[in-house]
């Protein structure tokens, strides 16, 4: 195993230098349902006087188009101030370590935009239900007028009945009815379209089934134009377009991911090398002892072994010998006796 150990002359890095990130939303947010066009046609000429669910849905539609322009700017400014960010490394790290550690940023940058949106969107909605305001088309409260009796004092009393004895003030996002966009505002449905209290709840609780339907975008393009002067017909949806939701996935499923289809994010690990500018490099070789190796080490080690025990026997050898020549011939100098001299006296 090779290591490698780069000194870094630049030790942070932007990650808008050695990362790019193009989101492709869903084909819906770049559609003609989301156009001006498109819900001024639903409109028609009437006044509110004369406000029916054909109204509502106009409503609906142009909360789906600023849905997709709100979700389209938290996007961009998440991904700029996530871009700006720095990568911080002493030393280069490679290619591996490099793909693990944008592999570990990208995805809390994917999980953490969309929720910092739902909890934006969350506060917006639980705002205007706290203060209770009244809606143009009353789906959530009504104008109430009084008689003479009560001083004719105009009050707003919560909307009671879809038709089912329905209360908006308890249940608020949970209940839906069809909406009838028919003259008579009784028969005709779209399938997958329904209606709230609010307008941005009937839209998250919709599908997009019928925007798929070319038969259903015409039945509901006649209804419409008995009611302007103009004919706008808008284009389907294509349903050979690859996405991860189907044609019945709630449009509220769609805003909480922020109708993103793929994050297209990508890393060149060649820009944050050249922008790192390694000035000096240091590698370490690790490496595993195989069978081949352990045998010739050990019959090296043998051999070593078999010459230094052959020169530490035979200078052994010869030190013993000169040391018990040495022993010998100790004693017999140290046995010799020193007679004194003794002159001879002669007496006369």
């Amino acid at each position: 195993m090779q290591q490698e150990s780069q000194m870094m002359t630049q030790t942070s890095i932007q990650h808008g230098v050695f990362l790019s990130i193009s989101p492709r939303l869903h084909q819906v947010c770049s559609s003609d349902f989301v156009a001006q066009q498109w819900w001024s046609y639903l409109w028609g000429i009437d006044n509110v006087a004369n406000f029916g669910d054909l109204q509502l849905l106009s409503i609906q539609f142009r909360v789906l188009a600023s849905l997709c322009s709100l979700a389209n700017q938290s996007i961009d400014n998440d991904k700029t101030a996530f871009l700006s960010n720095k990568l911080v490394t002493l030393e280069a790290i490679s290619l591996s370590l490099f793909q693990a550690q944008i592999n570990s940023l990208t995805a809390a940058f994917i999980t953490q935009t969309p929720d910092k949106f739902r909890h934006t969107q969350s506060y917006i909605y639980k705002t205007f239900r706290a203060n209770q305001l009244l809606t143009i088309p009353e789906t959530n409260w009504q104008i109430a007028f009084t008689a003479a009796a009560y001083n004719y004092v105009v009050a707003t009393v919560p909307r009671t009945s879809f038709g089912n004895n329905y209360s908006c003030i308890t249940s608020l996002d949970s209940f839906s009815r069809p909406l009838y966009i028919d003259a008579n505002s009784n028969t005709t449905v779209l399938p997958g379209v329904v209606a709230s209290c609010l307008p941005i709840d009937g839209i998250r609780l919709s599908t997009l089934e019928c925007f798929f339907d070319s038969n259903c975008i015409l039945n509901l393009t006649s209804i419409a134009s008995t009611r302007t002067t103009t004919i706008w017909i808008a284009r389907p949806l294509n349903a050979s377009t690859p996405s991860n939701y189907s044609s019945n996935t709630l449009i509220g499923s769609l805003v909480d991911s922020l109708f993103v289809e793929d994050w297209g994010i990508a890393s060149n690990y060649s820009s944050y090398f050249a922008s790192c500018a390694p000035h000096s490099c240091s590698y370490q070789y690790i490496d595993h002892n195989t069978i081949l190796y352990i045998i010739t080490t050990l019959l090296g080690l043998y051999g070593g072994l078999t010459v230094v025990l052959s020169f530490i026997v035979w200078y052994g050898w010869r030190m013993y010998q000169k040391i018990m020549r040495w022993v010998q011939i100790a004693p017999r100098s140290t046995s010799a006796r020193v007679v004194p001299f003794q002159p001879t006296i002669h007496i006369e």
